[in-house]
């Protein structure tokens, strides 16, 4: 008979004691899934140089920086591909994979270059490319965190168009290649939350860390939600080679939310802001994922090694983004009003940002033909 917890410290200790891991030593994977973890994720090439651009870039005087950065802004189009294409190879240096320039190498003045660019692109993209609403003026966390649950089912991203056309409208190829943008959207969503859950506090630390434990399949590898865009490569047709090869097509709008995540996680004094960006992220997931399913269903789409990413997430995350509010209501210690502020600041620029990606990609997946190519 197992004798009742008496002590504060016994009582922590079986709090401890259950887990996903295997007690012990840790079992062999079933050779499947050891099969696909084979495979280097999230499936990039080796960095193999930085765009001549962006090289020029880095290499010119903070005037001519400033100089080049102003001139872009007369063409709305241009400014944002610069700016996006740019931070987006500057982020992989942040997330630490192959494709990012200085992960399995030091060189002290070029990665100085590369963090005086980071800098100074962010602030092109805060002060001149961002077009967020305007946030309402709340330092109490505990009307904020009622005005983000507002926020989370009323955002325009919740039922934008493009997930009503991807439900009732769009061909198997434009389904197809929207799977394709979803994938590379969330390819390193774990390492994502990894980065929010440094520096937050109490209550926030707890939720952001619950939900990166279930990114990470609460220890079990084959329920990594990355594990399960594994699945649906593999049960794609050359659906690894097809990513592969879509990549260098992959359009600079479809890193909109994230370039505007990176911008806000990889500054510690944004992290608040991406507290808030993050929320607004997790309401999208249920209402998304289910006109996703129903169009997938519609054009044929039904391999459950395909869907399983987006049938587990619909059951996941609904809860998500009321666990983000409730631990701000609940956080100690309590938020000054200036954090509170970052939170709804960094919500409101996610909801437009999103909102702005989502318009684009709309355009983007009616304008391709039959032949699955880009009129």
């Amino acid at each position: 008979m197992t004798s009742a917890v008496t002590t504060p410290s016994e009582l922590a200790i079986s709090q401890q004691e259950p887990s996903s891991l295997a007690k012990g030593r840790l079992k062999q994977l079933p050779d499947e899934t050891a099969r696909l973890y084979d495979r280097y994720w999230p499936p990039v090439e080796k960095f193999a140089g930085f765009d001549p651009e962006l090289a020029d870039f880095m290499a010119a005087t903070p005037e001519k920086q400033t100089l080049i950065l102003a001139a872009l802004r007369e063409d709305t189009e241009a400014h944002g591909r610069f700016l996006h294409r740019h931070l987006s190879a500057i982020y992989a240096h942040w997330f630490g994979y192959r494709d990012g320039a200085f992960t399995r190498s030091t060189d002290d003045a070029a990665e100085t270059a590369q963090y005086a660019a980071k800098i100074t692109l962010e602030r092109e993209l805060f002060d001149h490319w961002a077009t967020p609403t305007e946030a309402p003026s709340l330092t109490d966390q505990y009307a904020a965190a009622d005005h983000l649950d507002e926020l989370a089912a009323t955002n325009p991203g919740v039922v934008h168009p493009l997930f009503e056309f991807i439900r009732d409208e769009a061909s198997r190829e434009q389904i197809e290649r929207f799977l394709q943008c979803e994938l590379i959207r969330n390819e390193v969503v774990d390492d994502e939350v990894a980065l929010l859950v440094v520096g937050l506090q109490g209550m926030q630390k707890a939720v952001a860390a619950a939900n990166l434990w279930d990114e990470c399949g609460r220890g079990k590898l084959e329920n990594f939600h990355t594990y399960w865009l594994r699945r649906l490569l593999e049960a794609t047709e050359d659906g690894w080679e097809k990513l592969d090869t879509y990549r260098d097509e992959h359009p600079w709008f479809a890193k909109f939310t994230s370039n505007t995540n990176a911008a806000m996680l990889t500054r510690p004094s944004r992290k608040m802001m991406a507290y808030g960006c993050f929320l607004v992220f997790e309401s999208w997931v249920e209402p998304h994922f289910v006109r996703i399913l129903d169009g997938m269903t519609r054009v044929g789409l039904l391999d459950d090694e395909m869907r399983i990413y987006f049938t587990a997430h619909v059951k996941i995350d609904p809860r998500h983004s009321r666990e983000l509010s409730d631990g701000m209501r609940l956080q100690r210690p309590e938020l000054a009003p200036d954090e509170v502020r970052d939170i709804l600041r960094g919500a409101h620029l996610a909801s437009d940002t999103g909102r702005r990606q989502f318009d684009h990609m709309l355009t983007y997946l009616r304008s391709i033909s039959s032949e699955g190519a880009a009129e």
